[in-house]
Protein backbone atom coordinates (compact mmCIF):
# COMPACT_ATOMS: atom_id res chain seq x y z
CA UNK A 1 0.00 0.00 0.00
CA UNK A 2 1.73 3.32 -1.04
CA UNK A 3 2.55 5.82 1.70
CA UNK A 4 -0.38 8.07 -0.08
CA UNK A 5 -2.75 5.92 0.58
CA UNK A 6 -1.95 5.43 4.35
CA UNK A 7 -2.06 8.87 5.12
CA UNK A 8 -5.55 9.30 3.28
CA UNK A 9 -6.83 6.81 5.43
CA UNK A 10 -5.20 7.65 8.88
CA UNK A 11 -6.66 10.96 8.17
CA UNK A 12 -10.52 9.73 7.64
CA UNK A 13 -10.20 7.23 11.08
CA UNK A 14 -8.50 10.63 12.52
CA UNK A 15 -11.59 12.26 11.41
CA UNK A 16 -14.56 10.01 11.76
CA UNK A 17 -13.04 8.78 15.50
CA UNK A 18 -12.75 12.66 16.71
CA UNK A 19 -16.42 13.39 15.43
CA UNK A 20 -17.93 10.08 17.37
CA UNK A 21 -16.09 11.29 20.44
CA UNK A 22 -17.00 14.83 19.99
CA UNK A 23 -21.42 13.36 19.47
CA UNK A 24 -20.81 10.58 22.29
CA UNK A 25 -19.56 13.54 24.96
CA UNK A 26 -21.98 16.02 23.73
CA UNK A 27 -24.99 14.05 24.34
CA UNK A 28 -23.94 13.16 27.63
CA UNK A 29 -23.12 16.49 28.15
CA UNK A 30 -27.22 17.26 26.95
CA UNK A 31 -28.37 14.26 28.78
CA UNK A 32 -27.09 16.06 32.04
CA UNK A 33 -28.55 19.02 31.53
CA UNK A 34 -32.17 17.15 31.02
CA UNK A 35 -31.67 15.26 33.80
CA UNK A 36 -30.68 18.76 36.02
CA UNK A 37 -34.82 20.21 34.62
CA UNK A 38 -36.27 16.83 34.82
CA UNK A 39 -37.64 16.56 37.78
CA UNK A 40 -39.68 13.99 37.93
CA UNK A 41 -36.77 11.67 35.87
CA UNK A 42 -38.93 10.39 33.17
CA UNK A 43 -36.19 11.66 30.15
CA UNK A 44 -38.45 14.76 29.17
CA UNK A 45 -38.96 18.17 29.97
CA UNK A 46 -42.76 18.84 30.27
CA UNK A 47 -45.56 20.06 32.27
CA UNK A 48 -44.33 21.91 35.44
CA UNK A 49 -41.36 21.27 34.33
CA UNK A 50 -40.84 24.19 32.10
CA UNK A 51 -39.47 27.08 32.95
CA UNK A 52 -37.66 30.04 31.25
CA UNK A 53 -34.30 28.81 31.60
CA UNK A 54 -35.47 24.98 30.46
CA UNK A 55 -37.21 26.17 27.63
CA UNK A 56 -34.26 26.30 25.04
CA UNK A 57 -33.24 23.21 26.54
CA UNK A 58 -36.71 21.42 25.64
CA UNK A 59 -36.66 23.19 22.28
CA UNK A 60 -33.35 21.74 21.68
CA UNK A 61 -34.31 18.48 22.78
CA UNK A 62 -36.83 17.87 20.15
CA UNK A 63 -34.07 18.88 17.06
CA UNK A 64 -31.16 16.58 18.64
CA UNK A 65 -29.15 14.54 17.00
CA UNK A 66 -27.91 11.22 17.95
CA UNK A 67 -24.95 9.39 18.52
CA UNK A 68 -26.05 7.29 16.01
CA UNK A 69 -27.33 9.77 13.93
CA UNK A 70 -23.75 11.17 14.30
CA UNK A 71 -21.91 7.85 13.48
CA UNK A 72 -23.68 7.29 9.83
CA UNK A 73 -23.31 11.37 9.00
CA UNK A 74 -19.67 10.92 9.73
CA UNK A 75 -19.00 8.18 7.19
CA UNK A 76 -19.10 10.49 4.42
CA UNK A 77 -17.82 13.07 5.53
CA UNK A 78 -14.70 11.29 6.89
CA UNK A 79 -14.78 10.08 3.94
CA UNK A 80 -13.91 13.51 1.88
CA UNK A 81 -11.81 14.20 4.11
CA UNK A 82 -9.58 11.56 3.50
CA UNK A 83 -9.92 11.77 -0.26
CA UNK A 84 -8.99 16.15 -0.15
CA UNK A 85 -5.62 14.38 2.36
CA UNK A 86 -5.00 12.29 -0.62
CA UNK A 87 -4.97 14.51 -3.16
CA UNK A 88 -2.79 16.82 -1.04
CA UNK A 89 -0.19 14.37 -0.68
CA UNK A 90 -0.48 12.92 -3.63
CA UNK A 91 0.22 16.71 -4.96
CA UNK A 92 2.80 17.21 -2.52
CA UNK A 93 4.99 14.23 -3.38
CA UNK A 94 4.65 15.30 -6.93
CA UNK A 95 5.99 18.52 -6.47
CA UNK A 96 8.46 17.22 -4.73
CA UNK A 97 9.55 14.76 -7.01
CA UNK A 98 9.59 17.66 -9.62
CA UNK A 99 11.86 19.52 -7.57
CA UNK A 100 14.58 16.93 -6.97
CA UNK A 101 14.52 15.96 -10.58
CA UNK A 102 14.97 19.21 -12.14
CA UNK A 103 17.76 19.83 -14.45
CA UNK A 104 19.65 23.26 -13.10
CA UNK A 105 20.07 24.51 -16.57
CA UNK A 106 21.89 27.92 -15.30
CA UNK A 107 24.56 25.38 -14.09
CA UNK A 108 25.24 23.37 -16.97
CA UNK A 109 28.13 24.27 -19.43
CA UNK A 110 28.31 25.13 -22.47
Amino acid sequence: MSKTLKIAIIATLLVYSCGMLYTYYSNIKFDDRVAFYDTDKNGIIDGKEITKNSAATAKQQTTRKTTKQGAIVLIPFSIIIGCFTYGITFLFRKIKSIDDNEIDYSKRKQ
